[in-house]
């Protein structure tokens, strides 16, 4: 069984600690796990000749990091970031990526009855997450980020 198979088995058995956060009117989220920080959006330095969803990068603590726009990213329309819109700072390994988002929501605890698996193998929503008063998706930040598992 590969390694991403068991840390779907894990969550899906176990349930955990999510960051969920809105895009386009939808909730998503990621394992806590995977969040490093959670900023305000800053000066974003653009990237030329860079995909158009790769907004630019931005210093963290001496560290250049990437910036992903999570609406282009996902084919959303364009929306306007406001004063609650903020980077969610991704670690994947030794590699560090930020997320634009609407706005973030909650961490929530979640229990392995509310987790169904996501009917597509490797794609970049792992569970759907279904509490009393939302559904979630929870990504998978690899497949986001780097566009693959």
């Amino acid at each position: 069984m590969s390694e991403e198979n068991e840390e779907k088995k894990d969550f899906s058995e176990t349930g955990g600690q999510i960051l969920s956060f809105l895009s386009d009117g939808r909730f998503f989220a990621f394992e806590i796990t995977a969040v490093t920080d959670i900023i305000e959006i800053p000066e974003i330095t653009r990237i030329p000749r860079v995909p158009d969803f790769i907004r630019g990068v931005i210093n963290l603590r001496g560290k250049v990091v990437p910036v992903i726009d999570f609406r282009k990213k996902l084919g959303f329309p364009d929306g306007i970031y406001d004063d609650r819109s903020c980077i969610i700072v991704l670690e994947i390994g030794s590699y560090q990526a930020g997320i634009i988002c609407d706005r973030v929501s909650d961490v929530e605890n979640i229990l392995p009855e509310q987790v169904a698996q996501s009917p597509v193998s490797g794609g970049t929503v792992k569970f759907f997450v279904t509490t009393a008063k939302k559904r979630i998706s929870l990504l998978d930040p690899a497949v986001l980020v780097k566009g693959r598992t």
